[in-house]
């Protein structure tokens, strides 16, 4: 008896998502969820947002970013294709709203779970258990380097990391993005930013015109 087509999603997630190397996971996943296009700066989630989904990112990258009561933002990570947004994990497992938000950065393509089923997942799926675990853990990482560079490291350090962070998830060197967003994702002042962006250009880092900054070369 020939065997029925696989479902269109779940050549998708298989194809995206080698870590769920349990078929039984994605066929469920396929099931289970939708699968959605986003264009540029939509905001996926806010900080005290219910969490109605867990986004599985198939093409395209999702900025995360921490707010605090005076709305004041610092960036934390990027989610790109193969991965999910550990924050929000976590509020579903706990059962919190957002304390994170979440912008798409270019034209993007997720798959949105349901987080009411995210206990059933990690209950019948070890795959979506390794999974989540090593989700938090690569996070982890992150946030850790995100608060010993800001604790550590100087702002010119963390400026090029960022520059170079971004670069890499829009697989780009032009990126479009103003002086003053640099400065709200990095908590610092515009005119600092705007004054090492300056001797960026001047040792030949970057090249730096209205809304866009080009790497020309790494330092």
């Amino acid at each position: 008896m020939t065997p029925e087509p696989e479902h269109p999603e779940s050549q998708t997630l298989r194809k995206a998502f080698p870590a769920f190397d349990q078929s039984e996971l994605v066929d469920w996943l396929a099931q289970q969820s939708f699968q959605k296009d986003f264009e540029p700066d939509i905001t996926l989630l806010q900080v005290g947002s219910i969490v109605r989904h867990i986004p599985l990112i198939i093409r395209g990258s999702v900025k995360v970013s921490r707010q605090d009561v005076e709305g004041r933002e610092i960036f934390l990570y990027y989610i790109l294709p193969g991965e999910t947004c550990a924050m929000t994990l976590s509020a579903c497992y706990r059962g919190e709203t957002s304390r994170v938000n979440a912008v798409t950065q270019e034209q993007s393509t997720i798959v949105l779970v349901p987080a009411v089923l995210i206990h059933e997942a990690t209950r019948r799926f070890p795959a979506w258990q390794r999974f989540a675990f090593e989700s938090f853990g690569s996070r982890y990482d992150e946030l850790l380097f995100t608060l010993e560079s800001v604790v550590f490291q100087q702002l010119d350090e963390r400026l090029k990391h960022y520059l170079l962070e971004k670069s890499a998830a829009l697989k780009s060197t032009r990126l479009h993005i103003s002086q003053q967003q640099i400065a709200d994702d990095l908590h610092a002042s515009r005119e600092v930013i705007s004054r090492l962006i300056r001797q960026f250009e001047q040792m030949g880092f970057l090249h730096h015109a209205r809304g866009v900054i080009e790497i020309i070369s790494p330092m």
